[in-house]
Parts: C-alpha cells; structure tokens; sequence
C-alpha cells in the first residue's frame, strides 16, 4: 500500500480522512474534529468517555468479573455455577453498556457543542472529508505513477465533495486514472457496482406493482 499523506486515517476509527489540496492552517484540527464527527462526536469527546475508550477490549473482562463477583455472592451455595453464568452474562452486560455509554457521551457533546455530528462534518468541509471509497482508488494510481500525486489528489478532493455539482466529473476521472493503474481492481468494482444497480432497479419494479 502506497502511504499518501494527505490520506489520514485515525487510530481510533475506521474511517479514511482526505484533506484539501494546499491547506495548511487548521488542517490538523479539522482532522481531529471530523474524526469526532464520523464516531458520532458533535464536539469534544467528554473526558470519561476519553477514559473509557482507553480500556478498549478490557471493558469485557471487566464487565464480566464484575458480574462473576455478583453472582457468586448472591447464590454462595452453587458458587462456580454461578461465577460460570456470572462471566457469560458479563459478556451481555458489557455490549448493553458500553452502546449505552457511548450514547450518553453523543448526547453529551451534542448538548456542549449546540450542533449534531452532521453539522460539525459540513463545517470543517473546506478543510477535511470523508474519504469514502476514494482512498484505494488513489493509492492503486499512485503506486503506478507517484509523479501524479498533487493532479490525484485534487481530483480525489471533489470525489470526496458528497452533494457537490463536481463530484461525479471527478469520480470517473478518477475511475479512469484508476482504470489504467489497476485494471482487474476497476473492472471487479464496477461489476459490483453493476450488480448493486441491477438489485436496485429489481426492488423499485417490485415496490411499483
């Protein structure tokens, strides 16, 4: 994989980050800002929250010795019984409250920033976007040609401009370059793509009869 710089993609998210071509002042901030958007952050994730994240995966184990513990103590007669379901539980208890976390956490920024996750993407998008599904694309071509790279990654920039009258001019200059830099990769997505299209085109006649 060819490492583009102004291709970003955060530790703690699966989504890829493209900035704007030339930018400079701000960038990183948008960066970070856009990172809290995409994981449903309006604003500054709270510290708790901050906190929580940190501990990652070791919120399970947590969770389930925590309810190992409590079960034991409740049934002291069928103790390993009850550590055994105390773990299983624990399991459950672990997805039930870390999604409830995490929503109060949205909640929380939301409530501190005066906006929603979708107002935060729209303001720092002069700056920073959701790459989507431009990042492979642009790193097959560059991988081809590095020498393209500043031509690339402005016509990548407006793929990336979701709702923007340039986006689908750049989308298949970039599905072009991509086209000739990796051909199998570009045939193989726009048969997906045709497949995707077939389904839909079969689910509107079915919803019109």
């Amino acid at each position: 994989m060819t490492e583009v710089r102004w291709l970003i993609r955060p530790a703690r998210s699966e989504h890829v980050i493209i900035t704007a071509p030339d930018a400079t002042v701000g960038t990183g901030a948008a960066v970070e800002r856009l990172e809290a958007a995409l994981s449903g952050f309006a604003g500054v994730r709270p510290a708790w929250f901050a906190a929580l994240e940190r501990l990652g995966y070791w919120w399970y184990p947590i969770c389930m010795v925590a309810t190992a513990v409590v079960f034991a103590a409740a049934a002291p007669d069928g103790r390993w019984m009850s550590v055994a379901s105390g773990l299983g539980v624990g399991v459950a208890v672990a997805v039930v409250t870390g999604g409830a976390l995490t929503s109060v956490a949205h909640l929380q920024a939301r409530l501190r920033s005066g906006r929603t996750a979708e107002q935060a993407i729209a303001e720092v998008a002069a700056l920073a976007r959701p790459a989507g599904g431009v990042a492979d694309r642009v790193e097959a071509i560059l991988a081809r040609d590095p020498a393209r790279e500043h031509e690339v990654h402005r016509i990548a920039w407006e793929a990336a401009g979701v709702g923007r009258p340039n986006r689908r001019a750049a989308e298949d200059a970039l599905d072009e370059l991509w086209r000739r830099a990796d051909p199998a990769a570009a045939a193989e997505r726009a048969a997906r793509l045709r497949e995707v299209e077939a389904s839909l085109q079969a689910y509107r006649r079915e919803r019109e009869r």
